[in-house]
């Protein structure tokens, strides 16, 4: 008897937890949902597993019907929960201004998660592995202690194998790093509008999906990126490695196409400025609502 009532227990608590879970995922999707961005067969898909998990608790613990509605009500609360926890997401091609961008989001009272500085955390703390793992590369400072970023940055963006190897090791990692700092935010400092500035975001298909609105900065024109990225390296760049750098990364076309806000930065800060103001934040309000 004692037993069955553990077994009760535990099955209760993962069935509400798990559930939870996806729909707590759900809220924050909402908008993706709505622009028919995820597909319907998921949704139709959860829909189902929905349906049949409460079928078959009923029929192997007998729930009654108010057990089942509290549970339920549980779920939709966290459903709520996720549409509460929008969050915007930054990205942009390499030398795009994306920075300059997260800096006048920050001067307007916006929450920005630097991404690259949560990233560089969690590399310093692998160190050790990152350094096993490009063992003939220099990638570790002289006392190998640390990560030295100009080197790894080098390595990697010149070889896309590397480039691949790494993310695995760290893609998830930061990941995690970016949920916990985001809970943070909207939860203990009650920060309303929270912005996540990934270089990434689509790579890592994620955020992707959770994010809205999605703001990309992007430049037309390759040869004012090129120059401003040789210019942002004092020359320790040539143009060859800029070059390559620049084309190590995804498509800008697949990014307009994805983004829900595009921010031509090809003119001055302020009419930068001019199109956050203009154009994010009307969307802003309406990603909460």
């Amino acid at each position: 008897m004692e037993f069955a009532a553990v077994a009760w227990a535990v099955v209760s608590f993962a069935y509400v937890g798990t559930m939870s879970g996806f729909a707590f995922v759900l809220g924050m999707c909402n908008h993706r949902i709505a622009r028919k961005t995820i597909f319907k067969s998921t949704l139709i898909l959860i829909v189902v597993l929905y349906v049949l998990s409460f079928i078959l608790l009923r029929l192997i613990y007998h729930w009654h019907f108010l057990i089942e509605a509290v549970l339920l009500l549980i779920i939709m609360l966290a459903w709520v929960g996720g549409r509460k926890c929008q969050i915007a997401g930054l990205t942009g091609g390499i030398a795009c201004g994306k920075s300059t961008a997260a800096e006048l989001m920050r001067h307007q009272g916006l929450s920005v998660i630097d991404s690259d500085e949560v990233a560089h955390r969690v590399i310093d703390r692998m160190a050790c592995k990152i350094g096993a793992a490009f063992p003939y590369d220099g990638v570790l400072t002289q006392d190998g202690t640390a990560v030295d970023f100009p080197r790894l940055s080098q390595v990697v963006f010149s070889n896309k194998a590397k480039l691949r190897k790494l993310n695995a090791m760290t893609h998830w990692k930061i990941g995690w790093e970016l949920v916990k700092e985001v809970f943070y935010r909207k939860f203990i400092n009650h920060e309303k509008y929270v912005v996540i500035d990934m270089p990434l975001l689509f790579e890592t298909k994620v955020f992707a999906y959770i994010c809205f609105p999605i703001v990309l900065v992007y430049l037309d024109n390759k040869e004012v990126q090129i120059r401003r990225l040789m210019d942002r390296k004092n020359g320790t760049l040539t143009r060859e490695e800029v070059i390559t750098r620049i084309d190590a990364q995804m498509s800008m076309e697949y990014k307009k196409k994805q983004s829900d806000l595009l921010l031509n930065n090809e003119g001055t800060v302020e009419e930068l400025e001019h199109d956050i103001l203009g154009k994010l934040f009307p969307l802003l309000v309406t990603s909460i609502e």
